[in-house]
């Protein structure tokens, strides 16, 4: 079976909450020397949001579609932490649907 582009974004935006969650949890030091437990919790319930968004099949157009999650990660995480690819993968999902 093919998997849509919604599909996709499903899966991908679902990884990247339960990762986030792990992350929260296990208070993982890697990811809390360049984040904190609030701004991890933020990032969580913005794509639990958008999850939810998504399964009431009430998507926004494409230019609307801008979370800003990846910028800051970009900006402010290292590039071999690997939950920051988990949630730039996830937010680029999202918005190829």
């Amino acid at each position: 079976m093919k998997m849509t582009k919604v599909n996709k974004a499903v899966v991908k935006i679902q990884k990247a909450i339960d990762e986030l969650e792990k992350a929260i949890i296990t208070k993982d030091m890697k990811v809390l020397s360049v984040s904190s437990v609030s701004q991890l919790s933020k990032f969580k319930e913005t794509f639990s949001i958008i999850l939810t968004i998504i399964k009431s099949d009430n998507i926004p157009p494409k230019n609307e579609r801008v979370i800003g999650i990846s910028r800051i990660i970009v900006d402010q995480w290292p590039f071999d932490l690997e939950l920051g690819s988990i949630l730039i993968d996830a937010e680029q999902a999202y918005k190829e649907i």
